[in-house]
């Protein structure tokens, strides 16, 4: 999980994306039917047909396969791909920064749907000719265009705009809620050592903000380790952790006994929270709504 946890970190500061996905079908409805697509690295990518196998490779775009009721398509993963229940009975076809190519090349997908620092997977895979999407979402934003995207290949636009509009509903409902209310400022523990946090252009940063938080660490940039003695200073409300923001899991007892974390005022007054599913806040997918309503809970209560 470690390994896992800071090699993403550690990817997203060198990978910074801001494009749009989008496609353009160049024939009638069917499996038949041409489809062009733009994906999140702005790579132009054909497809002769609606796929019927495919290959994820990112937790996220598993979650929106399924969700997008296109999971029978599915035929290889991830080992991190572990929601929903059916996804873990799929092949494991490698972990998400080293997927198994021979493993995806007996599969012989019609479309491997990458995550976006996988771009040397993504090389490999076109050279045997095997068309490869990235269309994992780096920005809260850009989660929305990640389900539209992966609809559009699939052939469920329509439950892609029916997600996508019941996931902007529920977050207006959340904040229509708090919208009065003092905001709350956040520190958001990543990875306890070296101490990591979400900074600014990262969607965990815009999950604490859409929740009616203030995150303290907005003033960095993308996924950055963190002074100690600068957390102190800026003196949260609220300390917030991962679960897995150490290798053997963080409760709220190891954060009130830690010997830096133990010297915020919020943490003497008992304000500390440990997500008990960080999943729902580190994968790009539907799911993120749930992190925004948890994340409410926590700093407005119920």
């Amino acid at each position: 999980m470690k390994k896992h946890i800071m090699l993403l970190v550690s990817c997203i500061m060198v990978f910074n994306l801001f494009g749009c996905a989008g496609s353009q079908q160049h024939a009638g409805p069917g499996d038949t039917g041409k489809i062009e697509i733009v994906d999140f690295k702005g790579r132009s990518v054909v497809l002769d047909k609606k796929p019927r196998k495919i290959v994820s490779l990112s937790p996220s775009n598993t979650e929106i396969l399924f969700a997008l009721g296109a999971g029978d398509k599915v035929v290889g993963v991830t080992s991190f791909c572990d929601y929903p229940e059916e996804a873990k009975k799929i092949e494991r076809m490698g972990d998400y920064e080293g997927p198994n190519i021979e493993l995806i090349r007996k599969a012989q997908p019609d479309v491997v749907l990458a995550g976006y620092v996988q771009e040397e997977t993504v090389k490999m895979l076109e050279k045997m000719g095997i068309p490869v999407v990235i269309s994992e979402a780096e920005s809260f934003e850009a989660i929305y265009h990640s389900i539209s995207l992966i609809g559009e290949i699939t052939g469920t636009e329509t439950e892609a705009e029916k997600i996508i509009k019941g996931m902007k509903d529920k977050i207006a409902e959340i904040q229509a809620k708090i919208k009065d209310k003092e905001k709350p400022r956040v520190f958001y523990v990543v990875w306890k050592d070296p101490l990591t946090t979400a900074g600014s252009r990262t969607f965990i940063n815009d999950v604490i903000k859409a929740a009616g938080g203030i995150n303290v660490a907005e003033k960095v940039e993308s996924w950055a380790i963190y002074s100690a003695e600068e957390m102190i200073k800026d003196n949260p409300d609220m300390l917030i952790a991962a679960l897995h923001s150490t290798d053997e899991g963080m409760t709220r007892e190891d954060l009130s006994r830690d010997r830096i974390f133990s010297m915020l005022e919020c943490v003497k007054q008992g304000k500390v929270y440990v997500m008990p599913d960080d999943n729902i806040i580190s994968r790009p997918g539907p799911r993120i709504v749930l992190a925004i309503e948890d994340m409410a809970r926590v700093l407005y209560g119920d």
